[in-house]
């Protein structure tokens, strides 16, 4: 009876002081809307990156210069020059690499990244350009728009042709079709062979840029113009899921015939996915750490009013305690209110985190956002500690209060 009591005190103590209460609860709003929008982001990149990664499928490997560390890509989102999301640090591979994984048992198909910057004369700007074969169209997930892929012949006869993604289509041709037109590269002009059909931007992952930018060349044509003959990466693509395995040990043991450990490593698709959730977990967490900063400056808020709050009733609580409330009452009383302000905002701030993780990705489409239960309920459970963790002081000191000292109070 006296729990329900105080219970109903509580409520009516934040009723009539209405404004102050939600300019109280604001902290915690803030702050579960914060840890809930930013976790939320966290998870579609996520859930994004897993998705391309696996639509890939799960028979493609990777063989990568040097032990690779992974991370984000930064770079311009047009056709200016892009950095790659993976180091490469000591590289020795070679195309002869490519060829001599060509047709061994497993293997349905090797290509190789080229990666390099051409300057094209045509638009006066320098671009991200790579070198590839006949086989990258295989094992890439790219489709084409327009014409076809680089051909064998092409690639053994070092011809100066070329594959455009849609955006370079755009900006070098006006879009349409611009399969037989030439444009300039270094000052040589290049017959456009194909065009790339319109690819969603990958932000993690072994192509990790903007694939509508770029131009493909073939590789034996830019590693003679370039003088450069080191590959950044290499593509295998096992004959099924069930191959993998012996197609790694094979990849590992043909590739150590001529490079020492430290100078390749070979990813499977998995490794590659295994690898980026555990970056992308990294950065969740710490979205959500930074935002959870601002519920315990929203605990400090309740704290501070709850303080006020026990100096305006002192009298109060002096009368109650005269008409036989014990320490007990008055303590749960307050902490009472404390929890009530928290998880309050709490649930406001939740239901204003979901609807802006709902919006966001139509007001910014290159966002998405995902919405984690476990974010949500560590998020409530948090604001029901702050309520909990910053009512005890001033409830206790409310409780504390002697009742002969209260009822003398003005």
């Amino acid at each position: 009876m006296r729990f329900r009591e105080s219970f109903r005190s509580s409520f009516k103590s934040l009723f009539h002081n209405k404004l102050r209460s939600f300019l109280t609860m604001l902290g915690i709003i803030i702050g579960i809307f914060s840890v809930i929008m930013l976790t939320s982001i966290g998870e579609g990149i996520k859930n994004q990156v897993t998705s391309q990664v696996e639509s890939l499928g799960a028979n493609l490997l990777y063989v990568f210069p040097g032990k690779i560390q992974m991370g984000p890509q930064t770079g311009e989102s047009k056709l200016g020059v892009q950095q790659a999301g993976f180091g490469q640090t000591n590289n020795t591979l070679t195309y002869e690499d490519v060829l001599n994984l060509k047709g061994q048992e497993g293997i349905s198909a090797v290509s190789c990244i080229y990666n390099g910057v051409d300057r094209l004369d045509d638009l006066n700007i320098s671009a991200s350009t790579t070198g590839a074969d006949e086989d990258l169209i295989k094992v890439s997930g790219l489709d084409l728009r327009y014409g076809r892929f680089i051909t064998k012949d092409e690639r053994v006869n070092k011809e100066q042709v070329a594959v455009i993604g849609d955006q370079a289509n755009k900006e070098l041709f006006t879009a349409g079709n611009p399969v037989g037109k030439t444009f300039k590269v270094n000052g040589k002009d290049y017959k456009v062979v194909g065009v790339l059909e319109y690819k969603e931007n990958q932000n993690m992952g072994p192509q990790s840029e903007d694939m509508n930018v770029k131009i493909y060349f073939p590789v034996t044509e830019m590693i003679d113009r370039k003088d450069q003959k080191n590959i950044s990466q290499i593509l295998v693509k096992a004959v099924s899921a069930e191959a993998v395995e012996g197609v790694e040990k094979t990849v590992n043991d043909i590739m150590k015939k001529n490079h020492t450990d430290d100078e390749f490593t070979v990813m499977k698709q998995q490794d590659m996915l295994n690898a980026i959730n555990n970056i992308l977990g990294i950065l969740t967490a710490g979205l959500g750490g930074i935002a959870a900063i601002s519920l315990l400056v929203g605990g400090i808020g309740i704290m501070n009013i709850m303080l006020v709050s026990v100096t305006e009733r002192t009298r109060e609580i002096g009368v109650r305690k005269a008409i036989g409330a014990s320490r007990r009452d008055i303590l749960i009383q307050f902490l009472i209110e404390a929890v009530f302000m928290s998880i309050i905002g709490g649930l406001l701030g939740l239901a204003a985190g979901i609807g802006g993780a709902q919006l966001l990705p139509s007001v910014l489409p290159s966002i998405q956002t995902a919405v984690s239960l476990t974010a949500v309920i560590i998020a409530m459970v948090f604001a029901l500690l702050v309520g909990v963790f910053f009512g005890v002081y001033p409830a206790s000191k409310a409780a504390r209060l002697d009742p002969i000292e209260a009822l003398r109070s003005e």
